[in-house]
């Protein structure tokens, strides 16, 4: 993930309280950050005179794929200077999105971390015994950027330019009116090797922009072992902790020093290439299984308006719906 940012120092603070590490080596002016992955980098800052959302990289598993995406888009494939080196594709989505395809860059040793909390005891099952659960409050460590989420005036062109050019299955699928798609979560086509539920999420709306980024943690623990650092940083908490319904993922989302949503999560879904798309009608309650509504901010604050487009008017209708009987 790629941001340009003035105040540079601000953000590096969230990064670092956030769970990620700096990476030596960087200048005043381009700050990168590592998760406690193999990846060489998962975060990009540039000092800039304005707050804004660059763009994100991908990386490829064969040198070859590189060479295929630059014959079909005319895009030269050239080195490039981040950390672990490499040499990439660089394309801009249709919304002008920056989208780099990456291959070649160094892999570091993974960080060290506590075992994951996988034994856990049941009514029904003991598997934890004379091993109190103990962990710390600290910053929840993050393993890898999980998906980005982005809001497109044109969902349809947005999401064919995006499997068009690197492969994305949808896994489900959010409609309105006349099952117009609204809302879309896309894995990678890994054949027979599970992906991730999704690690692009695209949403209809009335301008470009980036919704959220979500980061790996190693389980539901470290999600609320993060909040609670992040809470003692002063920092501002945006929703959660919950569990989502397309995904199943704990969650529970931030925001940094510029205003943008960053997400831990933990248990994900995984689906192979054979997984079938879902349909669902788009609907506020299927946003998550369980916690607290979505904040004011994520749904609209009226009725829209009658000379609204119908596609407009059937989502604010749909996330103006209460989903439970206590909620507002």
């Amino acid at each position: 993930m790629s941001f340009e940012r003035r105040d540079i120092d601000a953000m590096a603070r969230f990064l670092e309280d956030f769970g990620f590490v700096p990476v030596a080596g960087g200048s005043g002016g381009q700050r990168h950050f590592r998760g406690y992955g193999p990846q060489p980098y998962c975060v990009e800052l540039i000092a800039s005179e304005r707050d804004a959302f660059v763009g994100f990289g991908l990386a490829a598993r064969d040198r070859a794929d590189l060479d295929r995406l630059s014959a079909a888009t005319q895009s030269p494939v050239e080195a490039t200077n981040a950390p672990g080196g490499g040499e990439r594709v660089r394309l801009f989505d249709p919304e002008g999105v920056r989208v780099d395809l990456l291959w070649g860059a160094a892999s570091l040793e993974p960080l060290p971390v506590r075992e994951p909390l996988t034994e856990v005891n049941s009514p029904v099952a003991s598997r934890r015994i004379d091993r109190p659960v103990r962990t710390p409050t600290a910053p929840a460590p993050v393993f890898r950027i999980g998906h980005v989420v982005l809001q497109t005036p044109d969902f349809e062109r947005t999401a064919t330019w995006y499997r068009r050019h690197f492969g994305y299955l949808p896994t489900d699928v959010a409609t309105v009116g006349e099952d117009a798609p609204v809302l879309g979560f896309f894995r990678f086509d890994r054949g027979a090797e599970p992906a991730d539920h999704h690690s692009l999420a695209l949403l209809a709306g009335p301008e470009s922009r980036l919704l959220h980024i979500s980061t790996e943690t190693i389980d539901v623990d470290a999600v609320g072992q993060g909040q609670q650092y992040l809470r003692g940083r002063g920092w501002n908490h945006y929703w959660g902790i919950g569990r989502h319904v397309l995904g199943s993922q704990v969650f529970d989302y931030w925001k940094d020093s510029a205003g943008d949503e960053w997400e831990h999560y933990a248990d994900g879904d995984l689906m192979t290439a054979d997984y079938p798309t879902g349909f669902h009608p788009l609907s506020r309650g299927d946003l998550w299984s369980w916690g607290d509504d979505l904040p004011d901010s994520m749904r609209p604050p009226a009725p829209a308006p009658a000379d609204a487009p119908p596609l407009v008017r059937n989502i604010v209708d749909a996330l103006l719906v209460p989903p439970r009987p206590w909620l507002r």
